[in-house]
């Protein structure tokens, strides 16, 4: 069966195994006629507003109170399928609220339900250990949480630490601008790919939350690495616990060019660790930021890890796709050539850290950016992203004002930069130096074996250094070299592999992810030739070595009756010798090397 076939069988059992999974069970409770109470516990909800109108800064979406249930808070029933524990948390005035749960640690025979009465908007969790999670919003204000096991429940494995409430104003759906393109209509047609790596955020920051845009970004070990780029002013004072509990909403949008009349459906991750993002404010920096989502996007997602480019070409035409006002997901063009400026500046400047586009109207409209598109990508004519935004001054009353989008060129490598704070590190791992790099809609789950070395042609005595070029969520790597020292590597890019003996030899890699493995053997790739030459010669031989000759050497030379013979060394180099037989009878000799290092015999013919 050949690789890609099985391949697409593979992928046909993954989503078979996918779906299933997200189909809804029952709560215990839904089984039994169950006569017991269930306690409720009120918590006061106040409202934090955060009083910014600037659209440099995302638009506030809601707020979060702090939350504290224990064991006591709610009642254990016992059943013949197991133990139930239930409670209800009541957050007054409110319409929506979800949940950020932390220390999750449900056992295999555990399962978490969140609902509304009658088990409306059920969320589900099982078999499960994070540190964090999010739930998604749930309407209403009384909420059942429900706890089932199969062993007698002592304590609760989760803790709830916060409620999250929206605004009764933006909410998000519906509340774009009238101007604003719906990502279906016309203008995304040649866009359908680049769309499905376009996110909606759900930005945490303290007790706040706010609406921005991003999107998943490839990088050259082409691994489906689940990397996320978008702006670092959208929770610019978040820390890790708040990326922990950010919300990701991908595919949220409308399926024709129509505004639906009730919010489409839409695949959620949550969580994410800050990987890198510029450190100096827009005077200074391209306000980037790099995150690597906590999970890999599934098959459901119909991902796409989108391409980049960081050269500094002015693109003459292109889009961007973005989450105006965190509604559903729009397009807006570029018809003129984008100008290199300073932040919220007109003036040309070629070593400016900004692109400053204008928008065009379009067959359905004239799209813009608004609050909530913050960190939406900016796409070359190629279709790869070139910048993050930032702001501007565009808007459905001001059309043809511009905005600015921090350059992914400037992002690359700013000078005095370390990994922490450039996109080079991140996205070209492999060191590869590419100006562009194509997007990818690779499923993740799949490995592919795939290495190159320095050379596979070399001396004895030297050394070969390898570099994976394998594709997939890989979490383990085994290296076989035969005839090499070491033999056995678990290392990702080994190096020094040392070879001893003149022949040629095999070298063998597996590649592994917690669903797939892959093995490729390279017969005969590495070459090990005689170091010494030319053979036969007429006494003089020069003799090569892969490093500088150590000082203290040894080097004599055997008749093949046993005897020592003289010779001239007539030249020494820093890696080879020259050695004189010329006063030699023709035949056969040993030339014998040894040093700390090495120790090796080359058979030669005078004639």
């Amino acid at each position: 069966m050949s690789k890609h076939l099985f391949l697409i069988i593979l992928l046909v059992a993954l989503f078979i195994k996918l779906d299933a999974q997200n189909k809804l069970s029952k709560p215990l409770s839904s089984q039994y006629e169950l006569s017991s109470i269930i306690p409720l516990k009120s918590f006061i909800n106040t409202p934090i507003i955060v009083d910014n109108k600037s659209k440099n800064y995302p638009p506030q979406a809601g707020y979060t109170i702090p939350i504290k249930i224990s064991l006591v808070d709610g009642i254990i029933d016992s059943t013949l399928s197991g133990y139930i524990w239930r409670t209800t948390i009541e957050i007054k005035n409110s319409n929506s609220v979800n949940f950020y749960i932390s220390n999750v640690s449900l056992e295999d025979y555990q399962s978490l339900f969140l609902y509304t009465k009658e088990y409306a908007h059920l969320t589900e969790y099982h078999s499960i250990d994070a540190n964090n999670i999010s739930t998604d919003f749930i309407d209403g204000d009384k909420i059942i949480v429900e706890l089932n096991s199969k062993s007698e429940i002592t304590n609760i494995p989760f803790q709830i630490m916060e409620a999250g409430i929206l605004l009764s104003k933006p909410q998000g759906f519906g509340d774009a601008g009238n101007c604003e393109v719906h990502v279906n209509c016309s203008e995304g047609n040649d866009w359908q790919f680049q769309k499905n790596g376009i996110a909606r955020i759900l930005v945490k920051e303290g007790n706040t939350t706010f609406w921005c845009s991003g999107s998943l970004i490839n990088n050259t070990r082409n691994n489906g690495e689940p990397l996320f780029l978008t702006a670092n002013h959208c929770g610019i004072n978040s820390d890790s616990v708040d990326y922990a509990d950010w919300m990701f909403y991908f595919n949220f949008e409308s399926d024709d060019c129509i505004q639906p009349l009730e919010e489409p459906d839409y695949n959620l991750l949550t969580g994410s660790t800050l990987l890198s993002n510029s450190k100096f404010g827009t005077g200074g920096g391209s306000d980037f930021k790099l995150l690597r989502l906590s999970e890999n996007p599934g098959l459901q997602f119909n991902p796409y890890f989108n391409g980049w480019d960081r050269s500094t070409t002015e693109s003459p035409n292109g889009v961007t796709i973005h989450h105006p006002q965190g509604d559903l997901k729009m397009i807006s063009t570029y018809q003129k050539p984008l100008t290199s400026t300073k932040y919220d500046n007109d003036q040309v400047d070629p070593n400016g850290m900004y692109w400053r586009v204008v928008w065009a109207q379009t067959e359905n409209g004239f799209g813009v950016t608004e609050g909530g598109s913050s960190g939406s990508p900016l796409f070359n004519e190629e279709g790869l992203i070139i910048g993050a935004l930032t702001g501007g001054r565009a808007s459905c009353t001001y059309l043809e004002q511009p905005d600015f989008y921090g350059k992914l060129s400037y992002s690359w490598a700013p000078l005095t930069s370390d990994s922490l704070s450039q996109l080079a590190h991140w996205l070209d791992p492999i060191g590869s130096g590419v100006m562009y790099l194509n997007g990818s809609s690779l499923d993740s789950t799949n490995v592919f074996a795939g290495f190159v070395s320095n050379t596979n042609t070399v001396i004895i005595g030297d050394n070969i250094s390898f570099k994976n070029t394998s594709i997939g969520n890989i979490t383990s790597y085994k290296w076989l070299f035969e005839g090499g020292e070491p033999s056995y590597s678990e290392l990702e890019f080994p190096e020094n592999i040392k070879y001893k003996r003149i022949g040629e030899f095999d070298v063998t890699l597996i590649v592994s992810s917690s669903k797939d493995s892959d093995t490729l053997i390279a017969p005969d790739y590495i070459k090990v030739v005689p170091n010494i030459f030319p053979n036969p010669s007429d006494g003089l031989f020069k003799l090569v070595f892969g490093k500088e000759i150590p000082d203290s050497y040894s080097l004599r030379i055997f008749g093949l009756d046993g005897k020592e013979v003289r010779f001239m060394i007539k030249e020494k180099g820093t890696n080879y010798l020259v050695i004189n037989m010329n006063y030699s009878e023709a035949g056969y000799y040993l030339v014998r090397f040894s040093s700390d290092e090495l120790i090796t015999s080359y058979k030669v013919m005078v004639f």
